[in-house]
């Protein structure tokens, strides 16, 4: 699968009604999540680090799409320069 085709799937994908409803979500369970953190104040510091790394975790599936776009660009964008 070319760069082109990959970027155009993932185009898709973000624009996408399933990825809509995925989006709205997780962000609620993230929000959910540091609101946990934030109201149970005799919570473990393991359990408060494992929250925290399941937010980054899933702030960074979220935020995949786009940065993904941005490097099948750069490729795309190679690909289609005039080679010497």
């Amino acid at each position: 699968m070319t760069s082109k085709e990959k970027l155009r799937r993932l185009k898709e994908l973000q624009n996408s009604a399933g990825w809509n409803v995925l989006l709205e979500i997780m962000k609620e369970e993230i929000v959910l999540s540091a609101m946990q953190i934030a109201e149970t104040p005799n919570m473990e510091l393991d359990e408060i680090n494992y929250r925290r790394g399941s937010i980054y975790a899933a702030k960074r599936l979220l935020e995949l799409p786009q940065r993904l776009s941005v490097q099948l660009e750069n490729e795309v964008a190679m690909d289609d320069s005039p080679k010497k």
